[in-house]
C-alpha cells in the first residue's frame, strides 16, 4: 500500500521527446497534475514522480527515452517511493511489454491518456499495483480539453485542434500510436484561445497530425479554413500559425487565407517526402510530384513571399539514384530556385 506525503506539495519533473504534440501533452499534464499539488521541478533528482513524454516516430527519439528511462533505475533503487511513468508513442506502442522489460518502471500512460494521469496515480497509490493506459478516447470529452488556461503568460502557445490520422502512410506509425483522426470541437478551441489572450499570449500554433482535413466528418463542424477565420476574429491575438499540413489535403479556401488574414503568418509546412512518383506511390502519399509543384504555384500566386518549409525522406526502401535526383532537384517552377528540405535517412 502507497500513501500520498501530504506534509508538502509533491514534486513532478517531465522530459519531453519528439514533436510540437507531445510539447502540449507535457503542459497539459504539469496544468493537470499541478491541480492535485504537484509543482515541477527542474532537478529530476528531487521529484516524486518522472514523467517521460516519447516519440516513436523517428527511432533516435524513441531510443533515447527508453536510454532515459534505463538511467533511472539507480536512482529508484535508492529511493523506491519515487514514481516512474512513460507516456506518449512508446507507451502506446509496447504497453504492457515495457512493465515486463523495465522492472523500475510503474505507469506507462498512452498517448490518449494524460488527463487520466491522476487516476492512473491514485490507482497505483492506492494498491501498489504497476498501471497501464493504452485506451483510444475518441470523444475529446475529457475535462482537460478546452479548459481555460488563463494561469499562463507566455507570448506563444500551442492549441491543440485534433489528433489522429486517416492517412496511413507506408512508413508512419502514427495512425497506430495516436489513434484515428479526431477533431475538436472548434467552440472548445475558440475558448482555449480566448482564455489563452485573456492571459497574455499573442500568438497560438494550431496543431495537429494533417490540420488540413479538421473538420472533415464532423456534421455542422467548420472546415480547417473556416475555424483560421474564426481564430483570428479573436481580439488581442495577433499571429497565427499552424503544423502540420499534407499536401492532398491543401484546398484553395486555405490558400485564400495567406491573402486574407493579416494574422496568420505567411508560412506553411508542407512535407513533400519525395520528389519521384515512383516513390511517392510506395510511400502511398496520395499525390505526386507534378501536383506538390502545382501547389507552390498556386500558393505563390495568392501570396508571393508565403514561405514553404518541408520534409524529405533520403533512403526510402527501393530508391535509385534517380528517384534520389528527382528529391534533390525539385525547382520552384515560378522562381527557378531550388527548393531546400531537411532531411531523414530511414
Amino acid at each position: 500500500m502507497r500513501g500520498k506525503c501530504n506534509s508538502r506539495a509533491r514534486r513532478l519533473f517531465v522530459r519531453t521527446f519528439g514533436c510540437q504534440m507531445n510539447r502540449y501533452d507535457t503542459e497539459r499534464l504539469v496544468e493537470i497534475l499541478g491541480e492535485e499539488k504537484f509543482e515541477p521541478v527542474v532537478d529530476y533528482r528531487q521529484a516524486d514522480l518522472i514523467f517521460i513524454n516519447t516519440c516513436t516516430v523517428r527511432d533516435k527519439a524513441e531510443q533515447k527515452a527508453l536510454s532515459y528511462l534505463g538511467r533511472l533505475k539507480a536512482l529508484k533503487r535508492k529511493r523506491p517511493e519515487l514514481i516512474v511513468a512513460l507516456g506518449g508513442c512508446v507507451a502506446q506502442q509496447h504497453g504492457e511489454d515495457l512493465l515486463l522489460r523495465v522492472e523500475h518502471l510503474d505507469l506507462v500512460v498512452g498517448t490518449h491518456g494524460i488527463s487520466k494521469v491522476p487516476e492512473i496515480l491514485a490507482r497505483y497509490e492506492a494498491t501498489g499495483e504497476r498501471q497501464v493506459f493504452v485506451d483510444f478516447a475518441y470523444d475529446f470529452g475529457d475535462p482537460a480539453d478546452g479548459r481555460f488556461r488563463a494561469w499562463r503568460s507566455e507570448v506563444s502557445s500551442y492549441v491543440t485542434i485534433m489528433r489522429g490520422c486517416n492517412n496511413f502512410c507506408a512508413y508512419c506509425i502514427v495512425p497506430l500510436v495516436r489513434g484515428r483522426e479526431r477533431s475538436r470541437s472548434s467552440h472548445e478551441i475558440i475558448r482555449e484561445v480566448e482564455s489563452l489572450v485573456e492571459s497574455g499570449v499573442r500568438e497560438v500554433i494550431l496543431l495537429g497530425q494533417n490540420v488540413n482535413s479538421y473538420g472533415h466528418g464532423v456534421p455542422d463542424e467548420l472546415d480547417f479554413a473556416a475555424l483560421l477565420r474564426r481564430v483570428a476574429q479573436v481580439e488581442g491575438l495577433l499571429r497565427i500559425r499552424f503544423t502540420t499540413s499534407h499536401p492532398k489535403d491543401l484546398s484553395p479556401a486555405l490558400m485564400d487565407c495567406f491573402a486574407d488574414l493579416d494574422s496568420l503568418c505567411p508560412h506553411i509546412h508542407l512535407p513533400v517526402q519525395s520528389g519521384s512518383d515512383r516513390i511517392l506511390k510506395r510511400m502511398e502519399r496520395g499525390y505526386t510530384r507534378g501536383h506538390y509543384l502545382r501547389l507552390i504555384t498556386e500558393l505563390r500566386a495568392v501570396r508571393e513571399d508565403v514561405a514553404v518549409s518541408s520534409d524529405l525522406i533520403v533512403g526510402f526502401p527501393g530508391e535509385t539514384e534517380r528517384d534520389f535526383q528527382q528529391s534533390t532537384l525539385m525547382y520552384f517552377p515560378s522562381l527557378n530556385q531550388r527548393l531546400y528540405l531537411d532531411t531523414n535517412t530511414c
